[in-house]
């Protein structure tokens, strides 16, 4: 870049940081307008647009002003683009403390391999006597895929002009949001079904034993949520065994309501103490013992406000443990793919130029600047002994 334009740059820079001059910064003057916008160009925009939305007047009619230079939507996308970023790294998804997450290499099916059978208890061995050999077996690999999601959206000529920055601070707030939201529907189907739990996640058949219930060591079908029935199913995730036969150890647990249960889980989790029945023999109803809430330290409470949105029956009444994120497996896992894992923002390539020389952002046709999110995952079920569901019905 010629030393003149970096001395413009500087002085506009100085003149910026007073209030004043922003339209040299953009580029308003002969021959700059159609040189690339330096990382100074680009602070000293940012910084007058941080001060309009802080409240600042001048800054605002300074930006308004601006608005009507065709290289000012350039800027505008960059903006989008950083604050994307910046509202997706601030927020959290609940599911992340009980769906573990991965990468793959590309839209192809990538294998997850395991080993087992290496765990079991160590032979004696006798003076002079061979080690007895052992040798691992490899698990059935689990199939793992990403998929695509996203849209366009356009951004009109006059609506540049007029906005009063609304859009800049709401937009990419609202991308985050749909991203999330498509996240958290996908994640919440893994496990949530029609009747309260997927089905192809929790079932009697093929080893998994997950449902709460008679046939898997619980006293009672389906149960309700309540502190006696969360210790059945404590009882049924205990009873999962690994290849070697062994307990599958599983220090930390997340309980997953609806919002309906929320008062009631957090009720079961936050009191302080607890009433428990004692003696043996002439039992005595009356007897009681207080002892403190245990189940504070092993238990956290996640609230899924999409379970209603794929349940049509016991929406209300459904509840889930899962391993916490952690364990040896989880449940479930989130995929992404390498280099794309987060929400991505596009704009169109200008097709219209000036009869004078220069290209402009708007469409040719409409005068639309427009815009595309992508974002890239997949979810894959892992380990069903991870985790336990009741639907509440008590059939």
């Amino acid at each position: 870049m010629p030393d003149e334009v970096i001395t413009k740059i500087e002085e506009t820079q100085e003149s910026t940081a007073n209030g004043t001059d922003l339209l040299s910064v953009l580029g308003r003057e002969s021959g700059f307008a159609k040189k690339p916008y330096s990382n100074e160009v680009r602070a000293a925009f940012m910084e007058t647009l941080n001060r309009a939305i802080d409240g600042s007047n001048l800054a605002y009619y300074q930006l308004k002003e601006a608005m009507v230079t065709a290289d000012f939507p350039y800027l505008f996308g960059d903006v989008l683009d950083r604050s994307l970023m910046a509202a997706w790294g601030t927020t959290m998804p609940s599911w992340r403390n009980y769906i573990d997450t991965g990468t793959v290499r590309d839209f192809r099916q990538a294998k997850l391999l395991g080993i087992e059978g290496m765990g079991a208890i160590l032979d004696g061995v006798g003076e002079r006597a061979e080690y007895p050999e052992r040798g691992p077996s490899e698990e059935t690999p689990i199939t793992r895929q990403v998929s695509k999601y996203g849209g366009r959206f356009g951004i009109s000529f006059e609506a540049m002009i007029n906005d009063d920055l609304g859009a800049l601070r709401t937009l990419p707030q609202k991308l985050v949001e749909a991203a999330r939201r498509t996240e958290a529907l996908a994640a919440s189907k893994m496990y949530v079904g029609t009747a309260g739990f997927n089905t192809a996640l929790y079932k009697d058949s093929a080893g998994f034993g997950n449902i709460v219930n008679t046939t898997n060591g619980a006293s009672s079908v389906n149960p309700a949520l309540s502190l006696a029935n969360l210790a059945q199913a404590f009882l049924v995730m205990g009873n999962h065994k690994d290849a070697d036969g062994f307990p599958i150890v599983m220090d930390a647990v997340t309980l997953v309501v609806g919002p309906a249960l929320r008062v009631t889980a957090n009720n079961i989790i936050n009191a302080t103490e607890i009433m428990v029945a004692t003696g043996a023999g002439n039992y005595n109803a009356n007897d009681q013992i207080r002892t403190a809430n245990w189940m504070r330290n092993n238990l956290t409470v996640e609230v899924d406000p999409y379970i209603g949105m794929t349940a049509t029956s016991n929406a209300a009444t459904t509840w889930f443990l899962f391993a916490s994120k952690g364990a040896p497996r989880t449940a479930v896992q989130m995929d992404y793919l390498i280099g794309h894992e987060t929400p991505e923002l596009f704009v169109k390539t200008p097709n219209a130029s000036r009869v004078g020389g220069g290209t402009v952002p708007e469409s040719f046709e409409n005068d639309q600047q427009e815009y595309k999110v992508r974002h890239i995952f997949g979810l894959t079920q892992i380990a069903p002994f991870a985790t336990v569901a009741s639907n509440g019905s008590g059939s």
